[in-house]
């Protein structure tokens, strides 16, 4: 932490939150305020102030050492505002777990053989992916400093694809009907959601016609579950149109229309999910369901870009392109044939074609 300490915030008689810091560079005192009564506004108050502090040390002490550490935390406090939460949070995990070989090193004293002795010792251990975003993190940090280095030479390990054996879509349906989990599970596997969207899904983000808007994800951070009110990426927020069966599930369970559906977290889905697949002879994870969706739509001849649409996925092409959310007829023909694909698996009656351009009001369990 330097050479101060973390400032402790106190309450006015207003009850906002106060910090008083002696500034390093001018010897005069400053005022950090913050109209957020909470506890957590108070630990936000307190890590912006001690980001400042930071930033101010350095500039006190240009020319004197400045480790990585402490480089590290400047850049992370200074990305806070614009990065998102989990982001943050590995960034953290990664200072505090992964860079212990630059631990008391001037980041003017760090080497391109030092970083490639670190990146060594990283891969005997870490997946490849891990490394190149530790390594990422590292760039990043010395980049924000501008520190001069070169790494050009810095040579990573190759990332390998691995593959797994995949159950077919009606064993896990059949596995999971009457489950606990068995409303997660479908929305993975049937609609193609992730675990973080089906957690923050509320019954308000359904239209009448039964079409999801995904606006809101919940993630966990650290220990704790919070809720982002944007999903992974920019296709990731997108509409889906839910299929009836799925629709009578979460018409069933009792919670206020602005709740998440779904009561249980990521952790105890996951859990549940692991124990019950591992029963049908499978070692995979809930995450490989969106798998199983894209394996089915590509089985079924449903176009690349309907198949991203539906699962929000992107790529260069996409990426190129501001894809508007309508339901147009193509749109509903490959919608429908997913769902003709799940209710054949499910053994249920056809549901109608619902008209997604606002025709056909479907109609809630009473």
């Amino acid at each position: 932490m330097g050479k101060f300490k973390t400032p402790e915030a106190h309450r006015l008689p207003s009850k906002n939150w106060r910090i008083r810091i002696l500034d390093p560079v001018t010897k005069k005192y400053r005022s950090f305020t913050s109209d957020d009564q909470s506890a957590k506004g108070k630990r936000k108050l307190e890590r912006e102030a001690l980001a400042w502090l930071d930033q101010r040390e350095i500039e006190a002490e240009r020319g004197k050492m400045l480790t990585f550490e402490k480089a590290a935390r400047v850049y992370i406090e200074m990305r806070r505002p614009v990065l998102s939460p989990t982001t943050i949070s590995n960034y953290e995990k990664i200072l505090r777990n992964n860079c212990g070989r630059f631990e008391g090193i001037p980041v003017d004293e760090i080497t391109t053989n030092l970083v490639q002795d670190w990146v060594n010792e990283l891969t005997m251990s870490k997946a490849a992916k891990s490394v190149h975003n530790m390594y990422g993190f590292f760039t990043a940090v010395m980049g924000y400093h501008d520190v001069p280095i070169r790494l050009g030479k810095i040579k990573l390990p190759p990332k390998t694809r691995t593959f797994k054996r995949l159950p077919e879509a009606h064993i896990v349906a059949d596995a999971f009907k009457g489950h606990s989990i068995e409303l997660p599970v479908m929305l993975a596997l049937w609609q193609g959601m992730r675990l973080s969207e089906i957690l923050g899904m509320r019954k308000c983000d359904i239209d009448e016609n039964g079409v999801l808007t995904i606006n809101q994800v919940r993630v966990k951070v650290g220990k704790e579950w919070i809720f982002k009110n944007h999903a992974k990426t920019y296709n990731s927020n997108r509409q889906v149109r839910l299929a009836e069966p799925i629709l009578r599930m979460i018409d069933e369970v009792d919670v206020p229309e602005d709740q998440p559906v779904i009561g249980l977290n990521g952790s105890q889905i996951y859990s549940r999910f692991v124990k019950r697949i591992k029963e049908e002879g499978y070692t995979i994870s809930f995450h490989d369901l969106r798998h199983i969706n894209a394996s089915v739509m590509a089985a079924l001849g449903i176009p690349d870009i309907y198949a991203m649409a539906r699962g929000g996925w992107s790529n260069t092409t996409t990426l190129k392109q501001v894809y508007q959310q309508t339901f147009d007829n193509e749109r509903i023909k490959y919608d429908t044939l997913m769902d003709k694909y799940f209710l054949d698996v499910y053994d249920l009656p056809s549901a109608t074609s619902a008209d997604t351009n606002n025709s056909i009001p479907r109609k809630k369990a009473l």
